[in-house]
């Protein structure tokens, strides 16, 4: 098995190239938190004036919807310490997560 040295160039088109789609997975975690968050914003304001059988589905919807975008900001955490981002205050204050309702 013979192996050649790599080419500094290759080995850096390589690096660019994984440092590509780490910031692709990133944005995709990140635009499917944004449409959950719009999703929970909108259930949310559904939710006022409604009783019984008809509030109860909306809260539980919500909670769904809650529990599927806590997972995205998590996933979206990993994503940026994997890019070696470690501070996330400001995932705190971009994608803040609505409290649970009742």
């Amino acid at each position: 098995m013979s192996s050649r040295p790599k080419s500094p160039d290759s080995v850096l088109a390589i690096e660019v190239e994984i440092q590509s789609e780490k910031a692709s997975a990133m944005r995709r975690v990140a635009r499917q938190l944004e449409s959950l968050l719009a999703e929970l914003e909108q259930t949310e304001q559904a939710l006022h004036g409604l009783s019984g059988p008809t509030r109860a589905r909306f809260v539980e919807r919500h909670r769904e919807l809650r529990a599927e975008a806590e997972k995205q900001r998590w996933y979206l955490i990993i994503q940026r310490e994997a890019m070696g981002l470690r501070h996330h205050g400001d995932i705190d204050e971009l994608y803040r997560l609505p409290a649970a309702v009742q």
